[in-house]
Formats: C-alpha cells, structure tokens, sequence
C-alpha cells in the first residue's frame, strides 16, 4: 500500500518531469553532449569545422546561411559556460512564466521569441552585406545558443523593467559575443507577448 508521503512525491516528480522549463533544459544539455561527442570537444565544440556542424549552424561561411539553422541553431551552444548559462536563466525565468501562463503557451514563447532572435542575426548579416558587399568580411561570425529564446522568457514572465534591473544588477551584457541581434529580438518578441497575452495586469492562463 503506498503511503500519502510517497504517493505526494510521486506525484511531484511527474509534475516536475512534465514541466516545458526541466523538459526544455533537458534537450539543450543533450543536445550540447551529443555535438561535443560528434565533434569530439565536449569544451568548445563548434571549432573542430566538422561539416555537419555548418549545416546546422548560422555561419557566414564556408556556407551559406541555410533556412532550416534558424531553428537548430538555437539548440547548439558553443561551450559549457554558453550552455550553462543559458540553461540558468532558463531553468529561473522558465518557472515564473510557468506560474502565468499554460504549457503550450510557454513553448509557443520558447520558439517564436528563438526564432525571432535567429532572424535578428540574419537580418543583422543581410545589413552587412548591403552595406558592405560581404557580410561580416574580416571574421568568421556565428550564431548559435538559446539566448534569443531565454530573453524572450525573461521578457514575458517578468517585463522590461525588471529584466533591465537584472541587466544592471547581474551584470547580464545584452550584446555579449556578438549577440547583441538575436538577445534584442527575442526580448522584444517577448515584450510583445506578454502584452498580448495581458499578463502586465496579472496571472494568466490560456487554455
């Protein structure tokens, strides 16, 4: 016969296990093991120039950027520190924005605010290349990581205000390594879900 206490964590863990922050965490670190091991470098796996890895990242070269790395990139880290950070504020803002709105509404937010940021860099390299002729020409520019997509949690669960206190406070550079484009578009793509999600004037769920 099972006890209350045990049938309570039970209970707990299988909340937890279905939670889209702890899910979403998961795959992120999974992912970064499984490219460090193809790449052989689980410290800095994006610099062996493995060709599978061009093809999923947003490089300016040797390939071209390909339509399908504005998803994939988001879920490539380029160290541990890059994964581990990323997975931080994940893990923090990811639960508070839980408290407010349903789960599909939180992967909803996950992808379009990682996209938007992907996008961000892209348009960022096509105004390069207009106003240069060659995008990013005396350096090797690449675009991987969360971050567009923990920005735009950070943005929705908490608004502006409070992810500019944490900015100053934390230290947190909003245009860190170069990716100052994909940080700005995923927290505006937040600002703008959390408006029209309604969540500035309270706790919200969607259906």
């Amino acid at each position: 016969m099972e006890s209350a206490s045990e049938s309570n964590g039970s209970r707990g863990i299988q909340h937890i296990l279905q939670s889209p922050t702890v899910i979403f965490s998961l795959v992120l670190v999974a992912v970064y093991i499984i490219i460090g091991a193809i790449a052989g470098n689980l410290f800095d796996p994006l610099s062996t120039g493995n060709l599978v890895l061009y093809l999923l990242v947003q490089c300016d070269a040797p390939t071209p950027i390909f339509p399908w790395t504005v998803l994939t990139a988001i879920f490539l880290h380029a160290s541990i520190l890059h994964i581990a950070s990323n997975v931080f504020f994940l893990l923090f803002f990811g639960f508070i924005l839980e408290e407010q709105v349903s789960k599909s509404r939180w992967v909803t937010t996950f992808f379009i605010t990682g996209l938007v940021g992907s996008l961000g860099f892209v348009g960022y390299d096509l105004l390069g290349y207009f106003l240069t002729g060659a995008p990013n020409a005396y350096s090797l520019d690449c675009a991987v990581g969360a971050s567009g997509a923990v920005y735009g949690i950070m943005g929705t669960a908490v608004g502006l205000k409070v992810v500019l206190l944490l900015i100053f406070l934390l230290g947190l550079d909003i245009f860190a390594r170069g990716g100052g484009p994909a940080h700005l578009g995923g927290l505006v793509a937040g600002l703008i879900l959390r408006r029209y999600w309604s969540l500035a004037g309270g706790s919200f769920r969607g259906i």
